[in-house]
């Protein structure tokens, strides 16, 4: 009889050994296999989040650093156009010494050469002038053909650094043989040098007595 009443026991605590048996393996299991897996996730979830963070602050400094490359390649190419029309003090005075033999080149006569300018400096700084920057004057006459002075005019036109014409006159001459009397106001920009302060400031002027070449 008694052993009757102790078989129910001994089958529920089979039962609950192979229940607790069963829960180990599965705690067993999730500590094992699934857990690293879990924290592995975790992780993975976290650092890709940095790495969006890290994505996104790279993508913002390329796109800064593209936008500073646009913007110092506009500067350089501005400090080109402005150095292609502004003159260095010597080579300002190189251009007052080569323009005569450059109009007897073309075939014209040079009547007159002001450096100066009519009632002005031959170099003043201008109130609109950029920093740094003042203006050479020449006022220039010269006689000659039309396609010689056309040449002439197409000369300064392609001198680098640039030559700016603020004016231009033709008179045909007089018993000239159809040549065309040109009358031309230049002006140079010149860039200002600390070194050259005391430059000397060239006042010219030249009649066809003393300049002069033959016109075909």
């Amino acid at each position: 009889m008694r052993a009757d009443r102790l078989r129910p026991y001994s089958y529920a605590a089979r039962h609950a050994f192979s229940a607790a048996l069963i829960l180990i393996g599965v705690l067993a299991l999730y500590r094992w296999v699934l857990a690293p897996h879990v924290t592995y996730l975790h992780a993975m979830q976290r650092f890709g989040s940095v790495v969006d963070r890290v994505a996104e602050e790279h993508d913002r400094i390329s796109d800064a650093r593209a936008a500073k490359l646009r913007h110092w390649r506009s500067l350089r190419e501005e400090r080109a156009r402005l150095e292609e029309g502004v003159f260095t003090a010597v080579g300002a005075r190189a251009f007052a010494r080569g323009l005569l033999p450059l109009v007897e080149e073309v075939g014209c006569l040079v009547v007159a050469a002001d450096f100066a300018g009519p009632g002005r400096a031959g170099r003043s700084r201008e109130a609109d002038a950029p920093a740094g920057i003042e203006m050479m004057y020449v006022s220039l006459a010269a006689l000659g053909q039309p396609d010689q002075v056309s040449a002439l005019l197409q000369r300064l036109g392609e001198h680098r650094p640039r030559v700016w014409i603020d004016s231009c006159r033709g008179d045909v001459s007089d018993g000239q043989a159809g040549r065309v009397a040109c009358t031309l106001t230049l002006t140079l920009c010149v860039r200002e040098d600390s070194t050259d302060g005391n430059d000397r400031r060239e006042s010219t002027t030249a009649t066809v007595g003393s300049h002069s070449s033959p016109v075909p």
